[in-house]
Parts: structure tokens; sequence; C-alpha cells
């Protein structure tokens, strides 16, 4: 058992409050006129012989396995002088809040350590046996014997009530604290891998899916919605002069340059290599092809930084307007289709896709 100095915060944290406290001092049949017995048994028992009492409390602890494996790279020494103040103040103002606080805060020690709930009511009912046995040794008249012992057993059920009851709280925290860490995990994973680690848009997994269900969508509220598909010109020659780290950037700062064009309730990712994708929800062909001709001169007429350089690299892009009976591949199909279109138009341009026939 560890003593340490207690906040005065516990028992609101944990809800047990005037009527909680007066509650279970009652269940136990613990009442103001026991602070009498409780005097008695600190001046008559507990201060003559305690060092007395925490040597056997440690040499019974030390001769069982668990209890000794907990202790091999404590301080015993520093253990044992904190556990004769808490035998000091064994049932000193019981009816106190600050009594329970205390009792509170060594359940959540040895919750934090990691002592087993049940290895510590065994030593803590080890250590109450050595008392009594105090008790018989150091009072003579019976009665007062008896009374000690009965007030013994009853501020020990006390104490290890309050140290069972934080002691469960605490774990429960630490699973739900542990299981809010998992879901932040689960949702983080789930974000990187639906996410180009490059650009940091959507990657190709997490974007065709987002298609399909903003394609459903549109078709169920008969609404208008277009795909641009999107790709660099003469990006190998990037790679080329400059390296693939220069062609890396030029990738980050082209999602970036998309990323303030489009609104944002559009959705646009890496489609593969150069290429990207957006999907522009509630828009019609005039309207995407609006956009797109924006993204084009938001490239054309602005330079990329590269190293030293400054070098234009333009965009071209082919725009589909989805129709009843399109796929997310015929979609896609007809605005690549475009898009090859409009580089074999010189580059630099934005083409409108073929109706489907």
């Amino acid at each position: 058992m560890i003593h340490t100095s207690a906040p005065t915060h516990y028992c609101d944290s944990f809800g047990f409050d005037a009527d909680w406290r007066k509650a279970r001092l009652d269940l136990l049949g613990l009442s103001p006129q026991d602070a009498a017995l409780a005097r008695r048994l600190r001046t008559a028992v507990v201060e003559p012989n305690a060092d007395a009492l925490i040597e056997a409390f440690y040499a019974k602890l030390l001769a069982d396995a668990e209890s000794s494996r907990l202790l091999a790279h404590a301080d015993r020494e520093r253990l044992a002088h904190r556990q004769i103040g808490y035998l000091l103040r064994l049932g000193e103002d019981f009816t106190n809040q600050a009594y329970f606080e205390d009792r509170l805060r060594i359940g959540l020690v040895h919750a934090w350590v990691g002592v087993p709930l049940g290895l510590y009511l065994c030593a803590y009912q080890a250590l109450e046996s050595i008392i009594e046995a105090h008790i018989e040794r150091c009072i003579e008249a019976t009665d007062e014997r008896r009374l000690l012992s009965r007030f013994l057993h009853k501020i020990a059920a006390l104490d290890t009530s309050l140290a069972s009851e934080v002691y469960h709280i605490a774990q429960i925290r630490h699973l739900e604290s542990s299981v809010a860490r998992l879901r932040d995990e689960r949702a983080q994973l789930r974000h990187q891998a639906g996410t180009d680690a490059l650009t940091g848009l959507a990657n190709r997994a997490s974007i065709l899916p987002r298609l399909s269900q903003a394609l459903a969508e549109a078709v169920r509220a008969d609404r208008p919605l277009c795909v641009i598909m999107a790709d660099l010109d003469r990006f190998k020659a990037i790679n080329d002069s400059f390296g693939h780290p220069a062609g890396d950037q030029v990738l980050r700062d082209a999602a970036a340059r998309l990323g303030t064009i489009l609104r944002d309730f559009d959705l646009v990712g890496r489609y593969g290599g150069e290429e990207f994708i957006a999907v522009l929800r509630n828009t019609d062909l005039d309207a995407a092809m609006q956009i797109a001709e924006r993204v084009r001169r938001r490239f054309a007429d602005h330079a990329f930084e590269i190293g030293e350089n400054a070098r234009r690299i333009t965009i071209s892009q082919g725009v589909a307007l989805a129709h009843p009976g399109d796929s997310v591949d015929s979609l896609i199909a007809r605005a690549d289709a475009a898009l090859y279109a409009a580089k074999q138009a010189g580059r630099d341009c934005v083409m409108a896709a073929q109706d489907p026939e």
C-alpha cells in the first residue's frame, strides 16, 4: 500500500458527494462517536508500535511471491515511511471529506502502478490482522479490546471500499480512454489510407467510391454532376530536367492550386501520376467548363518555382457531364477521352466530352 498527500477533488470527480459519504458511513455503522476510538487506537496501539507494525507487514508481503515481485524494484524505505504516515491517520477525522479524498487517492495510486485489486485487498487484510494482534497485546481491558477491534474492522472496510470503488472507476476510465484513442487512431489510419501521401489530396482508391456516391445522389435528386480529368502538360520533362524531388514539389503545388480554385463542396483527388480528378456536384456543363477554364488560367499565368528557376507548366482538362445510365467507369472514360482530345488540340486547353450515344 502506498500513501501520498491527497488533493481535494476526487469526491467531486467521482460523484461521492456528502449524501453518498454519509450513506457509506451509515452502512458500515461508523458515527462521529467513533472518533474517540480512532484516537485511542492511534495513541495506544499504532504510535507506540508503528515500526513493528510495518516490519511485520512487509515481512508478510515478502513471503508472498506476487507481492515480493512487485516490491523487488521499489524503494522500501520510502514506502515504509509513507505507510507509517498512513497508519497514523487511520480513522482520523473519517467523517470529513479530506479522509475520503486520501483513501480515494490511495486506490488511484495502486491502479496507476498496476497493483492487482485482489492483491491489494489481501495485503490490507494482512495489515488489519497485524494491527488486531497488537490490540490484543497492548490493551488489557476486554471491553476496550472488543470496541477497538470492532472499530478497526469498520474503518478498514471503509478504506478498502473506497480504494476498490476508485480502482474500478480508474480501470473503466482507462478503458474508455483506450477505446477513444483506438477510434482516433482508426480514423487517422482511414484518412491516411484514403489520402495521397505526396499531395494530401484524396487518392484514387478513396475518390472513386465518393464519385460513385455523388453520382447516385445526383441521379436520385435529378441534379447535374460533372467530372474533370486534368493532366499536367509535359510533366516528364520536369523530372528529366530537374529531378524527381522537383517533380514532386510541382505536384504538391499543383494540388494546392486546385484546392484554392475549386469550391469547398467539390471533390478533388490525385488519379495517378500527374493526373487529377475533380467531381463537381450540382454543377452543369457550362459551369464546369468555366471552373476548368479558371484552373487552366491559374496554371498558365503563374509559373511554378523550381529551385531557383521559374517554369511555366500548363494543364489540359476534359470535362464530362453525367447522363442517365452513366456509371463511374463510363463517366470517367468520357472525361478521359475529352482530356485526350485537349492534348491532341495542343494542350493548355479545356475540352468537353461528347454526350453518350
